[in-house]
């Protein structure tokens, strides 16, 4: 708008300019009549006169440019207005088109390596959800309000999904064995990280650098990382694994405890949030976990909304306590017991 008034100004001034100018002309050339033609008792008077009404012309004429000037650069703007804003919505309505886009083939990647393991049913969904819902939680966090915006938790949503897609490049004799893995296999499965974040890196190389894919290769890579420092791949520890990463290390394994798979029965929500809070330290940020701890009444309504067939606590008067209907038989709750096979984690 400031530029529309400063070149509405120039116009106005070369105008009256050429307006001035033009009227000097006419004085001069009048003035030159006057002396040859009219009465020599008029002349004193025209001479006076004629200053005050080249004033009062160029006045007048400066005015309706003004005002001419004016109305058309306002009906240019307002034109130019509407251009831009339909361009805008026209550019805005093709990034709209292209995200679909680019999302439906990222849930196609993830639900291709998901159909790998069907046991797994709608766990990138699941995954999804679960990782906004934490991320969301957590800009409430003084120590990650300025790092989680709006944007952040878009995008976690988006690259969660493709956390196992390594798992397309592991042997389906290792990913499909019902029981536990012999140290060989698992050391086989923990492969998918790699292949994953090579994958994602490969595509990155082709496309160029963005946020979805930078993110969605450093949970690919680091989700299986543990705060203490003794996952892998890398042995990260802490704030060295990305915050994306932690987020959906909690949400990756909260889905592996309450969904039933081949080599173990589902645990109930409770026990699943207690084997959560027990790792608090050592396997998550205790930072996240507090958070999850506030929200975990949404991961049940997600895992329920998404047909994980969750099971219940039974009250039980013997010795072993409350107990869920359809658990382990195994007695402790560590995190890693639940996980020995290390297919979902």
């Amino acid at each position: 708008m400031h530029g529309l008034v400063k070149y509405f100004a120039i116009a106005v001034a070369v105008q009256a300019g050429c307006v001035a100018a033009g009227l000097w002309v006419h004085d001069c050339c009048l003035l030159a009549a006057i002396q040859s033609s009219a009465p020599p008792e008029l002349s004193p008077a025209l001479y006076a006169a004629l200053p005050l009404a080249g004033v009062i012309a160029l006045l007048w004429i400066c005015g309706l440019l003004s005002v001419g000037t004016y109305l058309v650069a306002r009906r240019f703007h307002r034109q130019l207005r509407l251009e831009l804003e339909r361009s805008q919505e026209r550019a805005f309505m093709r990034e709209q088109a292209l995200v679909r886009t680019r999302d439906a083939v990222i849930f196609g990647l993830a639900k291709l390596a998901e159909s790998r393991d069907q046991e797994t049913g709608a766990h990138v969904e699941r995954m999804s959800l679960y990782s906004q819902r934490l991320a969301a939680a957590l800009r409430r966090h003084p120590d990650f309000c300025d790092i989680i915006t709006p944007a952040f938790v878009r995008l976690i949503g988006t690259s969660a999904v493709l956390h196992d897609i390594g798992k397309v490049g592991i042997d389906d004799v290792v990913l499909h064995k019902p029981g536990p893995l012999t140290a060989g296999e698992r050391a086989e499965m923990q492969q998918h990280a790699r292949i994953g974040a090579e994958c994602l890196r490969e595509i990155e190389q082709q496309l160029g650098a963005c946020n979805f894919l930078q993110m969605a290769r450093e949970i690919a890579t680091s989700h299986h990382e543990r705060w203490d420092g003794t996952g892998y791949p890398a042995g990260l520890a802490g704030n060295a694994i990305p915050l994306s990463a932690r987020i959906v290390a909690i949400a990756d394994n909260y889905d592996a405890l309450v969904s039933r798979r081949s080599y173990k029965e589902p645990f109930s929500h409770e026990r699943a949030v207690a084997i959560i809070r027990e790792g608090s330290g050592t396997m998550f940020d205790p930072r996240l976990v507090r958070t999850f701890l506030e929200i975990e009444p949404q991961f049940r309504d997600i895992a329920r909304q998404f047909a994980v067939d969750l099971v219940t606590e039974v009250v039980n008067t013997t010795p072993g306590g409350p107990r869920s209907k359809r658990e382990p038989d195994e007695p402790e709750m560590v995190l890693a017991s639940a996980h020995s096979h290390d297919k979902d984690t």
